[in-house]
């Protein structure tokens, strides 16, 4: 019988590296700090899985050129013995070396050097994400999710385009842009620590610029960069469907942040977080596809918001699910932020008056965008609400529920390309 692994009070961080120096810095540089979690240190993966077999480890940090057992299988043997650990690199790999074998095994990439506060802010944002998913199982999924799946097809279209003659980077980042999980999976690479890059990007064209076509041909074929549905068990019509909605969801997002004058950071932001609203949708419809059906039939059948009858179900929301894992993998906060609230943008505490340079600009565009592509419900005069789904106190408060109905007309400029779902599943 394998015996009870030990749990700690406090969150526990092993520390694995066949360099002695490296681990007693690491010692000296972070037991400074005074974070709120313990350390172990151990030079080989060996050692390393002996601890995460024996006891509760919340984050393992390892390097990933080591004797007899590299970073790369110490990862996936951590991801299959403990699904719900966090799994980052801190490696000296340069940019020229950039380990592909590394994209799905590692939630986050760091390079030597690399300061002690930037390590320990990668460290308390995972275990941030613990506490925000306390239910083990669902915390499992989250971190346990190697890949981002992406469509059969826009998979199909990308593999065509890399191997084609012809093929083009404006040709890949036009087939990833339209795809959720491609675009997943790619910024989570492009603001790796790898790629050194100055600030935060969202914007696909963007990432493809700073990887190259070179690069992400060989991510694709050698590396096994993008999962897809195929094997998921889940249903390809309705992930279809969700992906349809959520890149219609990043347009009007767009469109009202520019129509708000937002600056150039924001505006990418509010597309790219509309676009990734629903990521936790798509998690559980891949990973609990019976539990998200029941969550659909009852809103169909008994109506409500999707996040409350979420929590009763699963305990947490997609959003949750869905802010988890792109923190997790390190997207920027704003990103995080507008994922996370874009049902309840009055539960968030950023942002003040006005919308064109203050924080919480992206969260106000993503919110106003999936509530206005949503069907108007029936009021009790028999009348059609427009607000339905709007957090008309958050709106107020930041001067801007009088934009609504410009908002409005943006969206239904767009919503006939919007798939037909449920009118509450998203």
């Amino acid at each position: 019988m394998t015996p009870p692994r030990i749990e700690s009070q406090r969150p526990l961080v092993l520390f694995v590296d066949d360099d002695q120096s490296v681990l007693d810095g690491l010692y000296r540089s972070l037991s400074a700090s005074e974070d709120g979690f313990d350390m172990l240190f151990t030079g080989s993966g060996a050692a390393a899985l002996e601890i995460v077999g024996a006891r509760r480890v919340d984050v393992i940090v390892t390097d990933l050129k080591m004797p007899k057992m590299g970073g790369v299988d110490l990862l996936e043997k951590v991801r299959h013995i403990s699904p719900e650990t966090t799994r980052i690199v801190l490696s000296a790999c340069s940019e020229r070396e950039v380990p592909y074998q590394t994209v799905g095994p590692a939630h986050q990439y760091y390079t030597k050097p690399c300061s002690s506060a930037k390590l320990a802010a990668a460290i308390n944002r995972a275990l941030a994400v613990r506490r925000r998913l306390q239910a083990p199982e669902l915390l499992a999924v989250i971190s346990g999710t190697k890949a981002m799946p992406a469509l059969p097809q826009a998979l199909v279209d990308l593999l065509d385009e890399i191997q084609s003659p012809q093929g083009s980077a404006a040709g890949v980042a036009r087939i990833i842009g339209s795809d959720v999980g491609l675009t997943v999976q790619l910024l989570k690479l492009a603001n790796s620590g790898f790629f050194r890059v100055a600030s935060p990007i969202t914007d696909v064209t963007h990432a493809v610029r700073l990887l190259g076509f070179e690069t992400i041909r060989s991510l694709v074929v050698l590396g096994n960069l993008f999962g897809t549905f195929r094997s998921s068990g889940g249903n390809l019509d309705l992930a279809a469907r969700l992906q349809g909605r959520s890149l219609l969801i990043g347009q009007v997002a767009r469109r009202i942040a520019v129509s708000e004058a937002m600056e150039q950071a924001a505006i990418e932001q509010a597309q790219c977080a509309g676009m990734l609203a629903h990521v936790g949708s798509l998690i559980l419809l891949m990973s609990l596809p019976e539990q998200f059906r029941s969550i659909s039939r009852e809103l169909d059948r008994a109506g409500g918001t999707v996040t409350d009858v979420e929590r009763t179900h699963l305990g947490v929301t997609h959003a949750d699910c869905g802010a988890a894992l792109l923190d997790l993998w390190g997207f920027p906060g704003p990103i995080v932020e507008a994922v996370l609230f874009h049902h309840e943008p009055g539960l968030c505490d950023g942002g003040g008056p006005g919308l064109a340079a203050s924080g919480g600009a992206a969260l106000t565009a993503v919110h106003a965008a999936q509530a206005l592509l949503k069907p108007p419900r029936k009021e009790a005069g028999g009348g059609k609400a427009r607000t339905a789904g709007l957090d008309l106190d958050y709106l107020t408060r930041r001067g801007v529920a009088d934009h609504i109905p410009a908002w409005a007309k943006i969206a239904d400029s767009l919503a006939g390309q919007a798939p037909q779902l449920s009118a509450t599943i998203i």
